[in-house]
């Protein structure tokens, strides 16, 4: 979206945790005192996506007192308080932490019983309570037909191996696949029948005794009769991504400020092309602007569009929605957006647009409606209303996102609301033959609404691609009934860190992109979108601070790692820009003022990407991550074909071992023949080079 996300607030609330298990939930109250009454308080965290409406809390006669009551799973969650909608407040009873964006929300800590006893390591006495697995959700996951991925929970430090047991068949050990600060998750990949039940259970070592976990859900001698967990593989569908998004480079537009191909639709306050941007002003780019450049996307390499808005608003950048059916006039017609996704379509490139589903704009017909008719709209429940008349004002009557009257909250849940909304997103796949959508503020909408909207796009099309927007971990939306892949922000925080910072050794780095690839089922992570930038950010060469050379390792990193890349537009040709709205200036095609040689470079890497499967599809292994030398190395293979990519992150030379049969195809900085003496190769210092082997 185009505001940052949580704000900070002054605490002035209380939380009271009072636990007690039933099937690994807990109960947790939520309790809120105000000197004042105020109209509506609910909670909002990462155990609801953050979402403003899920979780009302209840007041007292007064409205003073307000309480809440959930039933949570064991772990480490972040929350805030919203009061009437708009205000977010922290709790000054709890530990603050930072998001990892720069703003400080509410810690919450949920234990199972016993989880606190003294650890004992080889002592045999796994802590029973930590342990937790059940069939579906986070837990197991069918990533084919003839293959399922299983995942059980342990507290951390208690188990030293974990294996997957099947009646008549090998045990098959478990790798951990990632930490927090609680427990450990164990992950292993078994083949399934094609039909049928599948059974299965557990056997965690510590020490020199085994336990049994089973569907009892308690531990046990690893010598008892299993009660093997049983699962009807018919109940779980595949979780399939869009093949082709593996194979995918995209490039993001923001429509007003990329090209101006026909002035003729430009609104009469439109500035000058190069302007500096404001939250408000108009520079005249268009559908017709992208049309004349797609020589130059297609010789960047670029095969797939990501759009912004292009949907009829009021502001620039049309996250404020008016008619979700009609294209904005000042960008062109629904007639030349047809023309143009023909044009795509024929140089064998896809076009995603942007899914604004969590509110629209004022000039919505919808809200307007609303506004003339007050309690007797029929749209009265497409919105969440808490007095009339409705009124577009500074702290409204109505819940805006984050508070701005501007942008009302939907109702997605309403089933009038929910049906407009599913035949939008339908609309511009049949009829004008988009490859999917990308989730604006995703993480706040209501999953049960994502999961017919995969339903029915996925009926619309059964490729399509469904990205959402969340700045988190967003495991609770790729589980194969909603997303594909989310917009990768952690991905971007820790490349940022590593290569445009420096901030972090190759350890860290490594530990955080294993995590990162652990948490997400494989077909997802295949497709992630991994960005540098967007029109959200400031751009990488201002965090660069104009450094060339860090962006050129982070863009070779970007190109050669698993997922789906995406270029914001400029980023190619050096353009800077500060946080918004300075990170949306108009694209600069005068060549004198371009980085021909960053251009370069990019059109060299998607090019070596788009040659080579083994970079957009290949196993990934870590080969060094060495902190006394600042090297950070990985490996990626397939079908005898093998890619090895070095970085260098020091201020001195290093040699590194590269097979001599393995061909330095691209590197960040230049390279001397003489660097290489067979196997031992010379990297030169703050350097990233790419080997093949065909």
């Amino acid at each position: 979206m185009i505001l940052r996300r949580l704000r900070t607030v002054l605490p002035l609330l209380l939380l009271l945790s009072l636990p007690a298990q039933a099937q690994d939930l807990y109960r947790v109250t939520f309790a809120f005192r105000t000197e004042t009454a105020v109209q509506s308080v609910s909670v909002a965290g990462t155990f609801n996506q953050w979402n403003v409406t899920a979780n009302p809390l209840a007041p007292d006669a007064e409205r003073r007192a307000w309480s809440l009551t959930l039933r949570l799973p064991p772990g480490e969650y972040q929350y805030k308080f919203v009061v009437d909608g708009n205000r977010w407040q922290t709790d000054p009873a709890a530990p603050a932490v930072d998001d990892g964006h720069g703003n400080r929300n509410s810690l919450l800590r949920v234990l199972p019983r016993g989880y606190d006893r003294p650890a004992q390591t080889g002592d045999g006495q796994i802590t029973g309570a930590a342990v937790f697995h059940q069939p579906g959700a986070r837990y197991l996951v069918r990533s084919r037909s003839d293959q399922a991925i299983l995942t059980i929970r342990t507290r951390r430090g208690d188990v030293e191996q974990a294996f997957v047991a099947r009646p008549g068949a090998a045990a098959v050990a478990m790798q951990r696949a990632f930490e927090d600060t609680l427990f450990t998750y164990w992950r292993a990949a078994i083949a399934t029948p094609s039909s049928g039940i599948l059974r299965y259970a557990f056997k965690l070592r510590d020490g020199k005794r085994y336990r049994l976990y089973d569907s009892r859900k308690w531990l046990r001698e690893s010598g008892a009769r299993p009660d093997w967990f049983r699962l009807n593989l018919s109940d779980v569908a595949v979780f399939e991504t869009p093949d082709w998004a593996r194979d995918a480079v995209f490039y993001q537009i923001f429509p007003d400020r990329f090209a101006n191909g026909d002035p003729a639709n430009d609104p009469k306050e439109t500035e000058p092309w190069g302007s500096p941007p404001t939250y408000f002003n108009r520079m005249g780019g268009d559908l017709k602007g992208v049309a004349d450049r797609l020589d130059y996307l297609q010789s960047l390499g670029i095969n797939a569009l990501y759009f912004n808005p292009i949907f009829q608003a009021r502001s620039n950048h049309r996250y404020d929605t008016t008619d979700y059916r009609k294209i904005e006039p000042e960008i062109g017609t629904n007639e030349e957006f047809r023309a143009l996704i023909e044009a795509v379509r024929r140089r064998g490139m896809r076009v995603v647009l942007d899914a604004v589903f969590n509110h629209t704009g004022v000039d919505f017909a919808g809200f307007k409606d609303l506004q003339k008719n007050g309690a007797n709209s029929a749209y009265v429940s497409w919105y969440f209303v808490r007095g009339f008349p409705v009124e577009v004002k500074e702290n409204p009557n109505y819940v805006g996102w984050y508070g701005s009257p501007w942008m009302p909250k939907l109702n997605v849940l309403n089933p009038a609301t929910r049906d407009y909304l599913l035949d939008v997103a339908t609309l511009w796949i049949r009829e004008y033959g988009i490859d999917g959508w990308r989730l604006d503020v995703g993480d706040e909408v209501d999953s049960a609404f994502w999961r017919l909207f995969r339903q029915r796009v996925r009926a619309a099309k059964p490729d399509a691609y469904i990205v959402g927007e969340t700045w988190r971990d967003a495991q609770a939306w790729l589980q194969g009934d909603q997303w594909d892949a989310a917009m990768n922000y952690p991905w971007r925080g820790a490349v940022l860190d590593f290569f445009a910072l420096e901030t972090i050794p190759p350890a860290e780095f490594d530990r955080r992109l294993t995590r990162m690839r652990a948490e997400y089922p494989p077909q997802a992570y295949a497709v992630m979108f991994n960005m540098l930038g967007s029109h959200d950010t400031e751009r990488i060469m201002t965090l660069c601070k104009g450094d060339v050379s860090r962006v050129r390792r982070a863009v070779l990193f970007q190109m050669t790692y698993p997922g789906a890349p995406c270029v914001y537009y400029g980023d190619e040709i050096g353009m800077e820009g500060g946080r918004d709205p300075d990170n949306r200036r108009a694209m600069i095609w005068d060549p004198a003022k371009q980085n021909a040689d960053l251009l370069a470079f990019h059109r060299l890497v998607i090019g070596l990407r788009r040659e080579h499967a083994v970079l957009r599809r290949g196993d990934f292994q870590t080969l060094m991550a060495d902190d006394s030398r600042r090297l950070f190395a990985f490996a990626r293979r397939l079908e005898g074909s093998e890619a090895r990519v070095y970085f260098n992150q020091s201020s001195l030379p290093q040699t590194i071992a590269v097979p001599p049969e393995m061909t330095l195809r691209a590197s960040t900085e230049p390279i001397e023949e003489s660097a290489r003496s067979g196997g031992v190769f010379r990297l030169p210092p703050k350097t990233g080079a790419l080997f093949l082997r065909p």
